[in-house]
């Protein structure tokens, strides 16, 4: 289990990271994996005392089934370089899908 407090936000770093591992190609399966990070009801997700837990073995799983093997290993990468994945899930983002702009936090 990685546990991250329920109210942090995403870091410049963080959406450098996301545009650099979720190219513009596949960036419709960065938004299903927001999906997979909110389902509230997954039993990857945990949310006790102001932190969100998520087994990631579990969602990298659920990822290579709802998504495809190469999201999951995304997600691995986001993992390993430690962007938050509760951050990830409720930040609002612009996320072009095509031309070379990277994810920005929408305002």
């Amino acid at each position: 289990m990685t546990g991250y407090l329920a109210n942090e936000t995403l870091t410049g770093d963080d959406l450098i990271t996301l545009s650099r591992v979720f190219p513009p190609a596949s960036r419709p399966q960065l938004i299903i994996l927001r999906d997979l990070l909110n389902n509230r009801k997954a039993a990857y997700r945990i949310y006790e005392n102001g932190m969100v837990s998520f087994d990631i073995d579990a969602l990298v799983r659920e990822a290579s089934l709802k998504c495809s093997a190469k999201t999951a290993l995304r997600v691995s990468e986001l993992v390993s370089l430690g962007v938050n994945l509760q951050a990830l899930a409720k930040s609002s983002l612009n996320i072009p899908m095509a031309g070379k702009e990277p994810i920005s936090i929408r305002l």
